[in-house]
C-alpha cells in the first residue's frame, strides 16, 4: 500500500510524515474532555503534532466549539463558508453530513462517507491544495488520468466539493484532485500535486495539455466570512491557488 494512500490513522500518520515532514510536536494531545466522536478527537490529536500545517484551504472547527445546527455538528467548514460537513450527535456510524450554508440552507444531505474516512479524504485533499509543488490543466480527456503508469483511484467515495464527482487519483509520488470541467462534455480539470516540482516533471511529456505550474503556496486556511457566498466561490479559490 503506497504511503499516498492512508486507510486508517498509522497509514495518515506515515502520510503526513512523509509529505510535511517529522512532527513538530510528536506527543501533543488533546487534554481537554470533550463529547465529540473518537475519531474526531483523534484527528485533532493528529493535526496538532505538525502545528496547524496540514490544513491549508479548508479547516476544522476546534473540538471546544462545535455547536448543534440543525440537528447536525458542523465540523468542518470551507474557507470562505461556503461549504459544510457535519456529524449526526445521535448516530454512532458518524456518517457525514453536508450542505452549503445560507440564511436559507437546504437540509442536511449524507455524503456516504464516515468521518473515519471523511478525515483521511480531508487531509488529502489539504495536502494537494497546498503542496509544494501544483500543476494545474482544464479540459483533459475523461481517461488520461487513470491512463498514467502506476495510476489508481483513492477508494473513498466522490465528493461534491470542490464540485460534483470530485475524486483523488495517486501515482507513487503524486496526488490529484479530478473533478469534471465547468463544460462537462470537455472533460476534466485536474491539479498534481507533490512534494517537489522533480516528482511532477513527468508531465512535461504531455505538450497536448497546457498545464499551468504553480510552487511555494502560503497558508490559506482563513476565518469564514460573515456573508457566505455561492458555491462558486471555492471553486475560484482553488483557481487563485494555482494560478497566482
Amino acid at each position: 500500500m503506497s504511503y499516498l494512500a492512508p486507510t486508517d490513522n498509522q497509514g495518515l500518520m506515515q502520510f503526513l510524515s512523509s509529505w510535511y515532514g517529522s512532527a513538530t510536536f510528536p506527543n501533543s494531545s488533546l487534554r481537554e474532555a470533550s463529547a465529540a466522536p473518537r475519531e474526531l478527537v483523534e484527528w485533532h490529536d493528529i493535526s496538532a503534532r505538525w502545528h496547524g500545517a496540514i490544513t491549508s484551504h479548508n479547516y476544522p472547527i476546534p473540538v471546544s466549539e462545535l455547536t448543534p445546527e440543525d440537528g447536525k455538528v458542523p465540523f468542518w467548514v470551507e474557507n470562505q463558508g461556503t461549504w459544510a460537513w457535519a456529524f449526526d450527535p445521535d448516530d454512532e456510524a458518524h456518517w457525514v453530513y453536508e450542505r452549503e450554508p445560507s440564511d436559507n440552507p437546504n437540509p442536511w444531505t449524507r455524503t456516504g462517507e464516515q468521518l473515519s474516512d471523511f478525515l483521511i479524504h480531508a487531509t488529502v485533499i489539504e495536502a494537494i491544495l497546498g503542496a509544494p509543488a501544483t500543476k494545474f490543466a482544464r479540459e483533459v480527456q475523461a481517461d488520461w488520468i487513470q491512463s498514467q503508469e502506476g495510476s489508481r483511484e483513492l477508494g473513498l467515495p466522490a465528493w461534491n466539493w470542490p464540485t460534483r464527482d470530485s475524486r483523488i487519483f495517486l501515482g507513487e509520488q503524486w496526488l490529484a484532485l479530478v473533478h469534471p470541467s465547468d463544460e462537462p462534455k470537455a472533460g476534466y480539470d485536474v491539479t498534481l500535486a507533490a512534494t517537489t516540482p522533480e516528482h511532477l516533471a513527468w508531465v512535461e511529456n504531455t505538450p497536448e495539455i497546457k498545464w499551468h505550474s504553480y510552487s511555494a503556496p502560503q497558508n490559506y486556511t482563513t476565518e469564514p466570512f460573515s456573508s457566505p457566498g455561492g458555491r462558486g466561490a471555492g471553486h475560484s479559490m482553488i483557481a487563485s491557488l494555482v494560478f497566482a
